[in-house]
């Protein structure tokens, strides 16, 4: 059995080694590397595995679940930490190139382990806490990484997300708390189980307490109106690992969502939240477009259309409260390939306008010019990322727009898909905007500046991944599939978490307690049957 720990634990200790050589540069690159690479080809085969043969789970801390520390990967943990590691490990390569001395002095490459170390966290835990302490560690990685090398716009800039993210971390806990309180406990399992029977008081508290963390994971995602901190803040991260950023972090908050209201709680909180989100991804959308086609500087328009494509995928949690379960499923799946479409997407576009600001020694728009010429692998790179990102065929930005939008048409959510065409087009012509003055406008240049090319090695991998995606759909649309299946029905993810005991007491061995998978079936059944009955 896979161990599970593996995926937190390796960045850890590597943040910790890489740090004990902070004046040998280049071993920091080389034990950095390995470690990203290395685990990147352990959590595919941890997919092909739990993919293959079941949902994995490990439960530590001495205790059986759900008293146990629970740490559960299903095809979505395991799809989300194939993203953050492979996108980790191009952006550090990129960094290779980019990462100044002064910002590896003050431990640039330990805080980017961190920041790992907390996403992959995130993404296997298998209860509510241990969820907030991985939004903690990602968090604490990610202020120091804003910080370093830091400039007065660094320093306030960090200071506004400090302030921002602590008050989202307060309502954490405090939704958290109020779920205890109700329920009795955190694990994600036996909410899933419990939740299903309640009813009166007890139902209107957890559904209190949904909203607490409603409004928490949408100002993790940026949602609309909670997205006012990031137009401001992912622009002033070190160049790369903003691509690192734009890809995965919000994303982070997105995957909550997508977990906690569509398959853990099971009550009448969760239609009223995915009702509430089916309308914010509406105001998402258009609001981060409009403010991107704004904008003159390259990266604050890569970063509302950050915003605006998270609304898409609100749209798709949003749908997921259907009554109709053909519905339900393709939302799901279309917000699943959207999430993959977008992290390597966007963390391509970021990556490009690094080079773009290499070779013109600027970010704003205005003053670019010549780029088609002067760098013409560039100019290919960014039309495809721009094409993918705005849904244009035959790229995984249209293939991802179109699962989406034949999911909104056919649960008849016609307002919403009429947005996200409109979108869609802004998006093109924003995009057209950087094209117009960066690549297409004639300037005259006597060199192509400082040398990029390096750069562009791990940039090339991310657009070959999206053609790949829309030449290729059917492999990625089927892992969709199936993971949408395990999240709307998670009756294996809870017999699976409730048929493994500690390893402290069973010896790493998986075995079935002898009433713990039975009674959790029984409660499975009667709430499909109470599901099916509502619908």
């Amino acid at each position: 059995m896979p161990s599970l720990i593996v995926p937190i634990l390796v960045p850890f200790f590597t943040a910790i080694t890489v740090a004990m050589f902070q004046n040998q540069r280049h071993l920091q690159k080389a034990i950095s590397a390995i470690s990203c690479v290395g685990l990147t080809a352990w959590v595919f085969w941890l997919l092909f595995h739990v993919d293959t043969n079941s949902i994995q789970s490990v439960i530590i801390g001495g205790w059986e679940a759900p008293f146990g520390i629970a740490l559960v990967a299903d095809r979505l943990a395991c799809i989300m930490l194939c993203l953050s590691m492979t996108v980790g490990s191009v952006v550090l390569f990129y960094t290779f190139w980019t990462a100044t001395e002064k910002q590896q002095r003050y431990f640039f490459y330990p805080l980017f382990q961190i920041v790992l170390c907390g996403v992959n966290w995130a993404f296997l835990t298998g209860d509510l806490f241990n969820l907030f302490v991985a939004y903690e560690v990602m968090l604490i990685g990610s202020y120091g990484m804003m910080m370093v090398g830091a400039t007065k716009v660094q320093v306030r800039q960090t200071m506004k997300y400090i302030a921002i993210n602590a008050v989202g971390s307060t309502l954490f806990v405090a939704g958290v708390g109020l779920i205890y309180a109700t329920v009795g406990t955190l694990n994600m399992a036996e909410l899933a189980r419990r939740t299903a029977e309640l009813s009166g008081q007890q139902a209107a508290m957890v559904t209190t307490a949904s909203m607490v963390l409603l409004v928490v994971f949408a100002m993790k995602s940026a949602a609309f109106p909670l997205f006012f901190w990031l137009p401001d803040s992912y622009p002033i991260v070190p160049e790369g690992v903003n691509g690192y950023y734009a890809g995965l972090l919000t994303k982070v908050g997105v995957y909550s969502l997508l977990r906690i209201f569509v398959m853990v709680l099971q009550q009448p909180g969760a239609e009223l939240a995915t009702n509430i989100l089916l309308v914010l991804s509406g105001f998402t959308m258009l609001l981060g477009v409009l403010g991107a086609m704004c904008q003159w500087d390259i990266r604050k328009i890569l970063s509302w259309h950050i915003i605006s494509q998270v609304g898409y995928m609100v749209m798709g949690i949003g749908m997921a409260g259907s009554v109709d379960p053909a519905v339900v499923k393709l939302a799901i799946a279309g917000t699943l390939f959207y999430v993959v479409h977008h992290i390597v997407v966007k963390s391509c576009l970021f990556l490009v306008g690094g080079i773009v600001e290499r070779v013109s020694g600027t970010q704003k728009l205005k003053q670019m010019g010549g780029m088609l010429d002067l760098a013409p692998g560039v100019a290919a790179l960014f039309l495809v990322a721009a094409f993918s990102l705005a849904g244009m065929p035959p790229f995984s930005g249209f293939l991802s727009k179109f699962v989406l939008m034949r999911a909104g048409l056919t649960g008849h959510y016609f307002g919403i898909v009429l947005v996200s065409i409109l979108t869609s087009f802004l998006t093109l012509y924003s995009m057209a905007k950087i094209w117009s003055y960066a690549f297409w406008r004639d300037k005259s240049r006597e060199s192509a500046g400082p040398n990029y090319r390096g750069m562009m090695v791990p940039t090339s991998i991310l657009v070959a991944f999206t053609i790949l995606m829309g030449m290729w759909a059917q492999p990625f649309m089927g892992i969709a599939n199936r993971a949408a299946e395990q999240i709307n029905d998670p009756s294996e993810y809870i017999q699976v978490v409730f048929s493994h005991k500690s390893p402290s007491t069973d010896e790493h061995h998986v075995t079935a307690a002898p009433a713990g998978p039975q009674t959790a079936m029984v409660t499975i059944d009667s709430r499909t049957q109470k599901k099916g009955q509502a619908r």
